[in-house]
């Protein structure tokens, strides 16, 4: 099993940080919907070169394609809601319009190793005025997509994601009922491990919303639903024996516990879930995914990025442990051994304070970290002894004196505060 990061661009400050966590290859997404036409020369332009860069630096690189949106005509230089104009699916002039734009994406970034096309979110039939549409109404559509690429990038793969494509069949359902994430489920299942349309040659990745995201979690506990444990170790050989090429798992939230839904913590706010990715890739290990895939968005995730680097460790090592991941960490910001002991425990009770489990179900939340604070008063005082390392011992998202600057900050009780909305 190994891991990805799905990081919208490319941001070569942070190749180092990403291979010393074992990232070896990155998702970007084109939004060239959200440009006005005359835009888009350069907008691939530069993402070309974007790619190109990070092929250089050692990463495949895969792009993240979105269904039914128009391309965005102006006034405006872009489209200013962020989530496109939709159009009906079965709309042939919309449609064949929509993957002539596809098809320019895909020569303009062919040296992609892989394009996945996302059911929806953006895209799909959320509220969508033309009302519900079905899954093989994503599949014709995917289908047409799958013949863009095999002739414009024939040496890429393609990969197909069902994420939220309960929305095509049901736009006006809220993601905040149980209804919705039955139905997410039921239709991910229908469309990759029933339906008569073979997978052949193709690849697949499976969101695996009910078995760690809270909001999921939250609403099928509180209506008496057992969350479906899917993907399996019977899905994956499913997905396989109806000719997938490869499977990858996508829980986009496990490395950011902002989920959809919830107010998360401010930008720069420290959170640290250790147990949560331990305890997803424990899970998705036995069920022969090939790959799994977490998120980066720069900006919100630096403050997280020890999430980034225990997700990388505990995908490479099974031996890993949210313990031992935070010791490391802590060893390579800190200066000394002392220094590297006290800042591994501030981490352990950062952790335990954090917002994450708070927002399961109790009988999905984790026991505590053995930690010698009891309070952020206690931390924060022995924090103020430990001095940043001049070299970090592997290279990190952000120097020494900004981690423990970071870290620090958490502790305050205004930040605090900001952390458990």
């Amino acid at each position: 099993m190994k891991s990805a990061l799905y990081v919208w661009r490319d941001q070569p400050t942070q190749h180092a940080f990403w291979r010393a966590c074992g990232i070896r290859t990155l998702q970007f997404c084109d939004t060239h919907w959200a440009k006005r036409t005359d835009r888009l020369d350069e907008h691939y332009r530069t993402f070309a070169a974007e790619v190109d860069s990070a092929r250089r630096a050692g990463f495949g690189v895969g792009m993240i394609l979105f269904s039914n949106i128009a391309q965005w005509n102006g006034p405006a230089p872009d489209e200013p809601t962020g989530m496109g104009v939709l159009f009906d699916p079965r709309d042939p002039e919309a449609r064949k319009r929509r993957l002539d734009s596809i098809g320019r994406a895909v020569r303009a970034l062919r040296r992609c190793e892989s394009f996945t096309l996302l059911a929806g979110d953006p895209g799909g039939a959320i509220g969508a005025p033309f009302g519900p549409r079905t899954v093989d109404d994503f599949l014709d559509f995917a289908d047409a997509v799958r013949a863009v690429v095999r002739r414009d990038a024939p040496r890429a793969a393609f990969h197909l994601n069902p994420w939220a494509i309960a929305y095509w069949q049901y736009p006006g359902t809220s993601c905040e009922t149980p209804d919705w994430w039955v139905h997410e489920t039921r239709l991910t299942r229908a469309m990759l491990l029933e339906d008569r349309r073979c997978l052949e040659g193709i690849g697949v990745e499976v969101p695996g919303h009910t078995q760690y995201r809270p909001l999921a979690l939250r609403h099928l506990r509180a209506a008496g639903i057992e969350p479906p444990d899917f993907p399996s170790a019977a899905d994956v050989a499913r997905l396989r024996s109806r000719g997938a090429e490869t499977v990858w798992a996508w829980p986009y939230f496990l490395l950011d516990e902002a989920d959809d839904g919830d107010q998360g913590p401010a930008g720069r706010a420290v959170q640290i879930e250790t147990r949560t990715i331990h305890r997803q890739i424990a899970r998705l290990r036995p069920t022969g995914v090939d790959v799994v895939v977490g998120n980066w968005s720069n900006a919100g995730h630096k403050p997280r990025a020890l999430n980034t680097y225990a997700f990388g460790r505990m995908v490479a090592d099974p031996s890993a442990t949210p313990e031992g991941v935070i010791d490391e960490y802590a060893a390579a910001v800190a200066d000394g051994a002392e220094g590297a002991r006290t800042l591994a425990q501030v981490l352990r009770w950062i952790e335990n304070d954090g917002n994450w489990q708070r927002k399961l179900p109790e009988i999905d939340r984790m026991a505590p970290l053995a930690c010698a604070f009891k309070d952020p008063a206690d931390a924060r005082t022995r924090l103020a002894a430990v001095r940043p390392r001049s070299i970090p011992r592997f290279p990190l998202a952000e120097s020494p004196s900004v981690v423990l600057e970071r870290v620090m900050g958490r502790l305050l009780p205004k930040r605090r505060e900001e952390t458990m909305r």
